[in-house]
């Protein structure tokens, strides 16, 4: 393994001002006009906007010494870090297209986004690193991985590739503990590169489905600013503001939501690496967050806890929740602790995350998710391609149509036709709008798996368990669960005379998966229902 101390080398980058267009401009605006402003607090340290851009330009600087040029696909694989924000800026500062791939993802699931992505170069933290290294095998696209490392010079034991993969991929670490602490002189502001904003892709989010495998959202800069701007209309956010940055950046709601939309306005993230009920609320208590986004597990497991140990939220002024619906128990729970709003609203990766939103000034409806975000509409319609009008009895498929609407999947024409219609991206989720055009969402027509708001695509478990031997055949659903949502059950039917045990499933499972897809509940059945034409009942399985 390479290494580096990283230096800024800012001032040779062949990369110019433009409009504010490029999605990297956001941190280097707040730099330049409030470069002490603290923009992060993680760990009980301040990072102030200055140093952040420093570290970005740092990692610029690698970047470019590797030839990332504009249009180039970047994977970023960390945990909730502001070296996470760091690369993320970097990378749309010369052009090129962020790749966020989940920490928790294992060796096969990692190498998967980097294939379909077609990824030049990864960013990883040095925890992930091991991980890595066993994804990166046959990736005729990958030419470099970059391995962001927190000790003393020598204290991080490099990982090793194989013969193979090291012929044709260097890896290279970089001593964090040695980037600029502030900006320099040699660090000049308005060093991005111009981008057809309509175009050029920012962020390139894999998204699950019901069949096949992950597919790559394109978000194109106008789409993340659409989102951006359009979610604070919905619920505004200030320099004053607070937020706590506990969902995952790596995702949608994480990306846009707390990190994109916090930093357009110059206000700040309470930042923590991974949820964790009492970290989480102590971090609330101490950092004075005003801003709550959550996924209503999260909200589940803090109203636990709340139960027993009592924390200073007085600083909270609106809690939002989204990834999943929310119970009207809830709520209810929530506000014996909490003073603030709670609003809910609806989205998805394919339309830079938030569509619809019950407004914190307006009407706050329990049970609807809102009507849609500004320069956003709402559509509901019948299997025929017909809109319906708003009532109960007219339930539809849900579909969005405005500025924040992806391009498209990735190199995936025909699933993108599916998809997007006359302008139209269809959701798969069936739900319908009132008379005051608040969404309500009955159901998901796909059979997506949604667990602690992450989302989890039944074909790829299945995938897996299919190979495990004395395996005839197996169905994967999502069953409720009450502080998660739904967990994952596997339903397996043995080959004759096979001898396999539910424990033995989830251990094969576990070396080849993200721990939330493990299958939680593993049944064995005789035979598998199927209909007429073979289609497994899953409806029979519950």
């Amino acid at each position: 393994m390479n290494l580096w101390n990283v230096t800024s080398a800012s001032s040779k980058l062949p990369v110019s001002q433009g409009g504010y267009n490029n999605v990297a401009e956001i941190l280097a605006v707040q730099a330049n006009t409030q470069p002490q402003k603290v923009a992060v607090r993680y760990q009980g340290k301040s990072f102030t906007y200055g140093r952040i851009y420093a570290t970005s330009l740092d990692i610029v600087s690698a970047l470019f010494r590797v030839g990332v040029v504009a249009a180039d696909k970047v994977g970023i694989i960390f945990p909730n870090h502001p070296d996470f924000i760091a690369a993320f800026f970097a990378v749309g500062s010369l052009g090129g297209t962020v790749v966020p791939i989940n920490p928790l993802l294992k060796a096969d699931e990692i190498k998967h986004i980097l294939s379909d992505s077609e990824a030049k170069v990864l960013i990883v933290h040095e925890s992930t690193a091991g991980e890595v290294a066993d994804a990166v095998e046959n990736l005729p696209n990958l030419e470099h991985v970059f391995v962001l490392t927190y000790g003393e010079k020598g204290g991080y034991t490099a990982v090793t590739l194989s013969e193979s993969a090291s012929a044709r991929v260097k890896m290279t670490q970089l001593c964090m503990a040695y980037v600029s602490e502030t900006l320099s002189s040699s660090n000049m502001f308005g060093k991005i590169a111009k981008v057809s904003p309509q175009e050029d892709l920012s962020v390139l989010v894999y998204t699950s489905g019901t069949t096949g495998k992950p597919k790559g959202a394109m978000l194109t800069h106008s789409n993340m600013f659409a989102a951006i701007t359009a979610a604070h209309a919905a619920f505004p956010v200030s320099a004053e503001d607070r937020l706590l940055g506990a969902l995952p950046l790596c995702h949608i709601y994480g990306l846009t939501v707390v990190m994109l939309g916090t930093l357009h306005k110059g206000g700040s993230l309470a930042l923590i690496e991974k949820f964790e009920v009492i970290p989480a609320l102590k971090t609330i208590e101490e950092e004075k967050v005003t801003v709550l986004p959550a996924v209503p597990t999260m909200y589940q497991y803090m109203i636990m806890h709340l139960e027993k140990e009592k924390f200073d939220l007085s600083s909270l002024r609106l809690c939002l929740a989204g990834g999943a619906p929310l119970s009207k128990t809830m709520y209810e729970s929530l506000s014996r602790f909490v003073a603030a709003p709670l609003v809910e609203g609806y989205g998805l990766t394919e339309v830079s995350c938030v569509a619809t939103l019950n407004p914190v000034n307006g009407k706050n409806v329990q049970g609807s998710v809102g009507p849609a975000i500004p320069n956003v509409t709402v559509g509901i319609f019948d299997k025929e391609g017909n809109l319906l009008p708003p009532g109960s009895q007219n339930v539809g498929e849900i579909a969005i149509k405005g500025p924040n609407v992806m391009r498209g999947y990735y190199r995936s024409p025909e699933k993108t036709a599916e998809v997007l219609k006359d302008g139209w991206f269809f959701t798969g989720d069936l739900g319908y709008l009132d008379a005051d055009s608040y969404l309500w969402i009955v159901g998901r027509a796909k059979e997506l798996i949604i667990r602690g708001g992450q989302n989890i695509y039944p074909r790829e478990v299945e995938n897996v368990i299919a190979k495990l031997q004395g395996v005839l055949d197996v169905a994967v659903i999502g069953v409720p669960e009450p502080i998660m949502g739904e967990r994952v059950k596997a339903c397996i039917v043995l080959d004759k005379d096979a001898k396999v045990t539910a424990e033995e499933v989830r251990d094969f499972c576990q070396k080849r998966l993200a721990d939330y897809k493990v299958p939680r509940v593993v049944e064995f059945i005789e035979t598998m229902p199927r209909n007429s034409t073979g289609k497994i009942l899953k409806s029979q399985l519950v």
